[in-house]
């Protein structure tokens, strides 16, 4: 058996036949995931921002807690 005389859409999968409905649900269901991970990807960047805000006031809190531990010690 030869495979020469066999194009490659004798091997893709069968595409199902979409009504003009069907395309325009699809179209709004995607919209509505784009903006969908937009919103999340806004919410992350600024919980990102919010935690490096919190780990540079940690770091003063720490340096801060560190000066104090001398000048007790000192006393």
């Amino acid at each position: 058996m030869s495979l020469a005389g066999i194009g490659e859409d004798a091997w893709a999968s069968p595409q199902p036949e979409l009504s003009p409905q069907d395309t325009v649900a699809s179209a709004i269901e995607k919209e509505r995931i784009i903006k969908d991970i937009i919103s999340l990807r806004d919410g992350l960047r600024g919980l990102m921002v919010r935690v490096t805000e919190v780990e540079a006031e940690n770091d003063k809190l720490k340096k801060d807690n560190e000066m104090l531990a001398v000048y007790i010690d000192n006393l």
